[in-house]
């Protein structure tokens, strides 16, 4: 799809579909409190009227923008960082939560924390994999922690699988997780359906 020039419609799809899902959540107690996270494409955040089509469509739909997180993949790092902080800045004011996904690999590095005007970094799941057996691996989590805590960003860490990566995540300070140990993708009916009948675990994160 990104090769056939197709991700600014798939992800302008998305993204219709994610403000509906959200105004449908803000209707029920059970679910009006949950954020959901979108991915961005390089592709679909250049464009012009990017920034102003999300704010417009949220005041449509009377949405809480601080219940959008927009994670921008590690690709869109190739591109003009400067207009990317401009525009990132423009929909962080407006309420929007931002995230850096893949933290620590491809385009993204120590100089976009800097620059970016984003809230969380998403630590990718390479490193998390064998961090239980890798002293460098779990070296590298906890600087990437450290960092995290003097500049006052939040931490996702993705692709948790097992009680010890959980474990070991947590004693690093970590607070929010996602992967298959908390559990795999499902239908949009089905997780509604389990989310309001039963207490949802207090770390999980939707995306």
């Amino acid at each position: 799809a990104e090769q056939a020039g197709l991700m600014p419609a798939i992800g302008d799809w998305v993204l219709n579909e994610a403000l509906k899902t959200l105004s449908f959540w803000q209707q029920d107690e059970a679910t009006r409190h949950l954020r959901l996270a979108v991915n961005v494409s390089a592709d679909q955040f250049m464009k012009v009227d990017f920034a102003d089509t999300v704010l417009a469509r949220i005041r449509a739909q009377d949405i809480e923008p601080a219940r959008l997180k927009l994670e921008l993949t590690e690709s869109m790092m190739a591109n003009d960082v400067d207009a990317i902080a401009e525009k990132m800045g423009v929909l962080r004011a407006a309420g929007l939560t931002l995230s850096l996904d893949d933290f620590g690999t491809g385009y993204s590095s120590l100089s976009h924390l800097r620059r970016l005007p984003i809230q969380e970094i998403k630590i990718a799941r390479s490193f998390v994999k064998d961090a239980p057996e890798s002293k460098r691996n779990r070296l590298l989590l906890k600087s990437i922690f450290d960092i995290a805590r003097t500049l006052d960003l939040s931490v996702v860490a993705e692709g948790i699988e097992t009680k010890e990566q959980f474990l070991l995540l947590q004693s690093f300070g970590g607070m929010a997780f996602q992967g298959f140990y908390f559990g795999r993708p499902v239908p949009l009916a089905d997780f509604q359906k389990q989310w309001t009948a039963e207490t949802p675990p207090p770390l999980a994160e939707t995306a």
